[in-house]
């Protein structure tokens, strides 16, 4: 809660006090949001991305959040478990009703974020059948612990069938995934990793600008930062500005954006990593990025089919991807020494990486091939 000493009164913010809460119990309120969104949609845009999904709705009653007892807590709402002020039933009535709206145009598309301490079940709650949003997605692997086989296992667990995630590995709001989650590995055969893992799990890749060309989180000197969390925070949160810098198109210092001064500075460690400099390298991560998409749009199995989990161990994650039609074996060594996996039948080889010999799997390799 914040004081507006103009009215001399408080109003309810979840985030930045330059956010207030809307009232989306009154109808009159949500009328102009489905308003605003029909404007948009007259427009012709494809669709929306809903933030904080979660926070739309707060418990009427106004009351108090419990202390959450986080021993370090960086953000004012980190204080409190967030029981009261999202998370509500309401939510999915007014879901369907946005649902209804956008089914009035054709081929429009709505993905939410939703965090909180049991996001899965709300995501999936919210996407639920034809009359609510198309998918959703969180923090599994935005925020979450180390991308390890149980980890992934953990999380695609969570997904049964009947139910379709989203899954991403960096965005605005995380550390990029290789300066994450790298731990001191290859930086680009980490990032190659990971964007072939993406492509071959089941549910709906996200790839963030970026992923593409395996870039690091960038350093922003803090005379520099605009993200308001992270000044009002400093040095407690996590810099999000570090994955909003310019797009490396090309290695001059602007990133190829013609101006002296862009939005963020250009962390001198991309632009050896520009998409020029990446297109006359056969061996990038951005050609890389091309071949794993490329796979996954020419396999019913990767697009549409089941997941089915084989090996998770201290180093190896194994699953396969079937439809009627086809079935791919998907097999990673996302850990920090060889490990082993028993190719016990004959695959055709679709993609490799890191050169896998025999049931040998180096760190940084992986293997997708058709049974």
């Amino acid at each position: 809660m914040d004081l507006d000493a103009r009215r001399g009164q408080y109003y309810m913010h979840n985030f930045l006090p330059e956010q207030p809460q809307l009232n989306l119990h009154n109808e009159a309120v949500q009328q102009a949001l489905l308003g605003v969104a029909k404007f948009w949609l007259d427009l012709g845009v494809d669709g929306f991305r809903l933030d904080a999904l979660q926070c739309a709705f707060y418990n009427t009653s106004l009351a108090d959040n419990p202390p959450s007892g986080m021993k370090h807590p960086t953000r004012p709402h980190d204080f409190q478990l967030q029981i009261n002020n999202m998370s509500q039933p309401e939510l999915v009535p007014f879901v369907e009703r946005l649902r209804a709206l956008m089914d009035l145009y054709d081929a429009r598309f709505t993905v939410a974020e939703i965090g909180g301490a049991d996001a899965t079940r709300e995501m999936q709650l919210a996407t639920a059948g034809n009359k609510r949003l198309n998918t959703a997605y969180n923090f599994d692997f935005l925020a979450g612990p180390q991308v390890t086989p149980a980890y992934v296992a953990e999380v695609m667990g969570r997904w049964p069938e009947g139910t379709w995630p989203s899954l991403a590995f960096s965005n605005h709001d995380a550390v990029r995934i290789v300066s994450r989650c790298g731990q001191g590995r290859d930086a680009d055969g980490y990032a190659k990793l990971m964007l072939l893992l993406l492509m071959c799990l089941r549910g709906n890749p996200f790839v963030y600008y970026g992923e593409e060309l395996g870039l690091v989180h960038a350093d922003i000197p803090f005379e520099r930062l605009l993200d308001p969390e992270a000044i009002r925070n400093w040095p407690q949160t996590n810099c999000r500005d570090g994955a909003r810098t310019p797009m490396v198109w090309d290695d001059a210092p602007d990133a190829g954006f013609g101006s002296d001064d862009p939005w963020l500075p250009v962390d001198p460690r991309h632009l050896a990593h520009s998409v020029a400099a990446q297109e006359a390298d056969a061996g990038s991560v951005l050609h890389f990025a091309r071949a794993v998409i490329a796979l996954r749009k020419g396999s019913p199995a990767l697009r549409l089919g089941t997941y089915t989990l084989l090996q998770a161990d201290d180093n190896v994650l194994a699953f396969t991807r079937s439809t009627g039609s086809e079935t791919l074996l998907c097999v990673f060594n996302l850990g920090h020494a060889d490990g082993q996996f028993a190719f016990d039948r004959p695959v055709e080889s679709l993609i490799a990486l890191g050169a896998p010999d025999g049931d040998e799997l180096p760190v940084l390799s992986a293997y997708v091939g058709r049974v």
